[in-house]
């Protein structure tokens, strides 16, 4: 699963990336849909082994993540304008979840080992 979810971050960061730096195609939404669909399932069948509560709920959160990225492809979709500039401020707000979870995940696990 953990191939599965880098694939599935680096095509959401190259589909992403594209349409920012200029590049209009047609088949990018989907690439992103399909990398968030990746992560989606990454995430949710990776389990956290953990005794640590705030390490399983930190876990939870990186599912949330993978929700918003869902939902940022989702408004790819959906023909209204309005929505279709809202996928970055999914983006975005998944990104942070995601980065501030697996920080404190590390920090948590690496407390933990310490001891």
């Amino acid at each position: 699963m953990n191939l599965v979810l880098i694939v599935g971050m680096l095509v959401l960061l190259a589909s992403a990336f594209l349409p920012i730096a200029g590049v209009r195609w047609d088949w990018l939404r989907w690439a992103f849909a399909a990398g968030a669909v990746m992560t989606l399932v990454s995430q949710v069948l990776m389990p956290v082994a953990s005794e640590n509560f705030r390490v399983r709920r930190l876990g939870r959160m990186n599912v949330w993540s993978a929700i918003l990225y869902c939902v940022s492809a989702a408004c790819l979709f959906i023909h209204d304008e309005s929505m279709q500039k809202s996928w970055v401020a999914f983006l975005l707000a998944g990104a942070v979840l995601q980065i501030y979870a697996t920080l404190m995940i590390s920090r948590l696990t690496n407390q933990d080992m310490s001891k």
